[in-house]
């Protein structure tokens, strides 16, 4: 039995949350054990709770930050008592200075943003620290790869496993209906939907403008943002400025974004920078197109007018244009959701990212031996 020690810093459920979830409900209990090491009063201890046959360990100096001395000393105390064989990190280095002094045999990194590059001498410090503190760095998509070789990472020390969901739930057409009417959505509204924290990162003011630009040729349209984030009031005063209230909704933080998904007919991610979306991958299960900014792994996902639509960065009048695209061309949206499902069906399935990533495991563990 190969016990595996998952370390996440943040207080919130982020994409790092949703990808260790993923692979909380889906791993092989047969071959491994899993603990999960998360800060005090996080918002992802109740479904690690929920998870079968894994154990979850809360401490303090934890919380949102990657390094903390006295978190490093508490961590070392803790995988000398709990000897993992495995430690994989999600942006904690607290953990891996810990695991490091405690003699973890193998430590791993996912990396699930593209992160900036740093230069001169804080390169060549932050470089040497990343190359003895890892074994390992796991990649989510081709582009954190090359952001990964970029920071100075030798490339056999990059392993890639792609991200993977599980599919969202289909609900009913009478849930939906019920849901739409609770958000004032008519039966003739188009629904767009951005699945994002509210974050400068995720460019939702360019949604809001490409919304804006929507509505002077089409009136029938709903604009969902879904998330909390430091730009909620940003934001909101936005819309107000822009006189879009009845259009734009914004839900604040929704724990199952399944049933709003459904109601959505068009995702739209609008970042700056994407590792790989999960927003896009649910979209995919349910078989929905995505319109998003060519920018990292969404390039990997999503093939211009094959399984989506492509538009630049911070460019509200092309986002719109997209926009109005699909919802005056009923046709071409079903085909691009189709053909988005079978990509998602081929290549970026929960089970296969959990196969890959217990794979990597032993890999890693036979290379340490």
């Amino acid at each position: 039995m190969i016990h595996v020690v998952q370390v996440l810093t943040d207080t919130n459920i982020g994409g790092a949350g949703k990808y260790l979830l993923n692979y909380l409900q889906n791993f092989d209990r047969s071959s491994f054990r899993v603990t999960v090491i998360l800060p005090e009063n996080s918002q992802l201890a109740e479904p690690v709770k929920a998870c079968d046959g894994v154990t979850l360990e809360e401490v303090p100096y934890m919380a949102d930050q990657s390094y903390n001395k006295h978190c490093v000393a508490v961590l070392k105390e803790l995988f000398i008592k709990i000897k993992p064989d495995i430690l994989h990190t999600h942006a904690c280095l607290s953990a891996r200075i810990a695991g490091r002094k405690s003699k973890v045999p193998v430590i791993l990194a996912t990396r699930h943003c593209i992160e900036p590059l740093s230069r001169g001498i804080k390169a060549l410090i932050k470089g040497f620290a990343n190359t003895f503190l890892c074994d390992y760095y796991i990649a989510v998509s081709q582009a954190v790869v090359q952001n990964l070789t970029d920071s100075g990472i030798k490339p056999d020390k990059i392993k890639l496993v792609n991200n993977g969901v599980v599919p969202v739930r289909t609900i009913s057409e009478d849930e939906c209906r019920t849901l739409r009417e609770a958000y004032h959505i008519q039966e003739d509204d188009t629904v767009f939907g951005v699945f994002a924290r509210l974050e400068p990162v995720k460019g939702h003011k360019y949604f809001i403008k490409a919304a804006r630009q929507y509505l002077k040729e089409e009136s029938k349209a709903k604009f969902l943002i879904v998330g909390n984030g430091s730009l909620e009031s940003v934001l909101k005063e936005q819309v107000a400025r822009y006189g879009l209230e009845e259009h734009v909704i914004f839900t604040g933080f929704v724990p199952d974004t399944a049933p709003l998904l459904n109601i959505t007919d068009i995702t739209v991610i609008s970042s700056e920078s994407e590792a790989m979306s999960l927003a896009i991958l649910e979209a995919m299960s349910l078989g929905k197109p995505s319109i998003a900014t060519a920018v990292g792994g969404n390039t990997e996902l999503i093939e211009n007018d094959i399984s989506g639509l492509l538009t630049g960065y911070a460019d509200s009048a092309s986002l719109a244009s997209a926009m109005l695209r699909l919802a005056n061309n009923p046709t071409l949206s079903q085909k691009l959701g189709q053909c988005a499902k079978e990509q998602y069906e081929r290549n970026f399935t929960v089970e296969r990212m959990v196969s890959r990533l217990e794979e990597l495991y032993r890999e890693v563990l036979r290379n340490d031996h």
